[in-house]
Parts: structure tokens; C-alpha cells; sequence
């Protein structure tokens, strides 16, 4: 998210529009405090926090896939109730501990 993207939704959570529940939680300038609290907790888990050190972000890599590897992976995930993102952790996390002789947990 973008900052302009955390002001536009502070100023709606500001606003006593509705929201999914049907109760307005806070107006005002607490609404922007409640607001941009909720903003900050919503989104992928930092695996930094809970797990390694508890401390800072977790990293992030991007890579691309071939078709036949992305629909299997989908799959699987599927299969075994678990996101790509997981089944991957655990792949790479079991590949290098073969390849470098080091015990690695994939979190």
C-alpha cells in the first residue's frame, strides 16, 4: 500500500460511513489513530516477527514459473490445504539443507 492509498482510507475510517459490521468503532481523530492501527496490522504476515529473531521484515523474492510448475504447485496447495507461499518455504528450506549440509527451517 501506497501512502496516499493509508490516507484515503483514513480519511473514509474518519468519516461515519458504513463498514461491514453495521457500528461506526471511532470518529474523529480517533478514528484516524484506529484506522491507521488496523492499516498497519492488515496484509501478508511478517514472518520476521513471530519467527527467526522476531525482529524486521521478512525478506521477499519474486521469481517466475513455467506453466506446468505453477498448476501443479496450485494443486498441491490445494490439496493439502497449505499456499504456495508455504509449500515453497518448505522446498527451498529442505533443498539447501541437502545442498549445503545445514539444517534450515523453512519458518
Amino acid at each position: 500500500m501506497t501512502k496516499i492509498d493509508i490516507d484515503q482510507l483514513t480519511s473514509w475510517a474518519e468519516s461515519d460511513g458504513p463498514v461491514d459490521s453495521g457500528k461506526v468503532v471511532a470518529v474523529g481523530s480517533d478514528a484516524a489513530a484506529k484506522g491507521t492501527e488496523f492499516l498497519r496490522q492488515v496484509g501478508k504476515p511478517n514472518l520476521g516477527q513471530a519467527h527467526a529473531r522476531g525482529v524486521g521484515r521478512s525478506p521477499k523474492r519474486q521469481f517466475r514459473l513455467s506453466s506446468e510448475l505453477d498448476e501443479a504447485l496450485t494443486g498441491y496447495a490445494r490439496s493439502t490445504q497449505s499456499s504456495a507461499s508455504e509449500i515453497i518455504r518448505r522446498a527451498l528450506a529442505d533443498y539447501l539443507s541437502r545442498h549445503t549440509g545445514t539444517r534450515l527451517r523453512a519458518v
